[in-house]
């Protein structure tokens, strides 16, 4: 715990001194604070909260030499008072955003860093290799937020937040956090083809997965309602046993704020193709509990199903939870157009991407 505390010290009074200049203006010569006696400025931060002290002491170099390191000394030994002090130095620092996992400032510069796919098998990404694992990124895989997406965790939802407040119309991050172009891979018997993308719609994180599937192995009899893909709409809902959904437009979760669709499309010479679009509203933060119910860990998928009635079959119970959306929910938010079109993601250059594809593996197959 000591060694812990000092860590954090060191690392606060790193930054710290980012706030120091070599040559500074007297900022107390137009103060009546200039005149105070160095008594009565401790006194009265004796009465202020930790971290509103520090960051007092902080406001002038002439100050901080006057009043001390007492208080800094006390907010490197509370992990509620240091994160209370980086909140409030991260509204002067517009790139910056607090980490609670790591009780670290993190730069927008470096969000490839807080993504667990930099970390994951097959990444190009070795910059950080060398760096210690952030404690953000394991919080993430605990918490299995790749379910919901690969590109981006806590710390990138929390800077597009951010981002977001200070430039709406600033998408960078946005950018970073999307498919910049259709991805395509074997998953079983199917070939899969998809893309991401997120948005801030009235100061909350929406998400967007487009993907279609065709057979890798057989052009006629697809096993699509025997034996389909596997999609994950939320830990709510399982794909699997949604099938009476199929066809039926945008259903939603009762439980989260997701919403999906299912549809089919024949296309001669290639069989039969499913096309699975899902729309997550994550909300305004990663603290809130709008994102937590879209987490898929064991302790809430727990909790979850022990606050329901135990005769209900697993079937009965997401049937309870799918309901049709109203219109001009979350779907219609995310879309340009009340004329949603499922297969959207099959471009022409997409469509011939995914067909070649088919053929080299039914190629493999033969």
């Amino acid at each position: 715990m000591a060694h812990r505390s000092l860590i954090t010290m060191d690392y606060l009074r790193g930054l710290l001194s980012l706030s120091r200049e070599r040559q500074r203006p007297a900022a107390l010569s137009s103060s009546i604070l200039n005149k105070a006696p160095v008594d009565i400025l401790l006194y009265i931060m004796d009465y202020l909260p930790s971290e509103s002290a520090v960051a007092f002491s902080l406001s002038c170099m002439h100050l901080k030499c006057l009043l001390g390191t007492q208080h800094f000394l006390r907010v490197t030994s509370s992990t509620k008072d240091t994160l209370a002090l980086l909140n409030l130095l991260a509204l002067d620092l517009p790139n910056h955003v607090v980490c609670s996992a790591c009780k670290r400032l993190h730069n927008m510069q470096n969000l490839r860093r807080y993504n667990s796919a930099t970390y994951s098998a097959g990444s190009t990404t070795y910059q950080y290799d060398s760096l210690r694992f952030p404690a953000c990124v394991s919080q993430d895989r605990n918490n299995n937020t790749h379910a919901i997406s690969n590109l981006f965790g806590t710390t990138a939802f929390k800077m597009a937040i951010k981002r977001y407040h200070q430039q709406p119309e600033c998408t960078k991050l946005l950018k970073f956090m999307s498919s910049k172009a259709v991805k395509i891979m074997e998953t079983g018997d199917y070939i899969r083809q998809f893309r991401e993308e997120c948005r801030v719609f009235q100061g909350c994180l929406l998400h967007r997965l487009q993907s279609v599937y065709i057979s890798r192995k057989c052009l006629i009899n697809t096993p699509f309602r025997r034996d389909p893909p596997s999609e994950m709409i939320c830990p709510h809902i399982k794909f699997r046993t949604s099938e009476h959904s199929i066809g039926s437009g945008v259903r939603r979760c009762q439980e989260c704020r997701t919403e999906y669709r299912v549809d089919f499309k024949h296309y001669d010479g290639h069989g039969l193709a499913m096309f699975f679009t899902r729309w997550k509203d994550l909300g305004a933060g990663p603290e809130g509990e709008v994102w937590a119910q879209h987490l898929s860990s064991r302790a809430s998928l727990g909790a979850l199903f022990a606050s329901r009635v135990r005769a209900q079959t697993s079937v009965g119970l997401q049937t309870q939870l799918e309901v049709r959306p109203q219109d001009g929910d979350l779907s219609s938010a995310f879309e340009d157009s009340d004329d949603f079109k499922f297969d959207s993601l099959l471009t022409s250059g997409n469509k011939a991407k995914l067909f070649r594809f088919q053929k080299q593996c039914l190629a493999k197959v033969i």
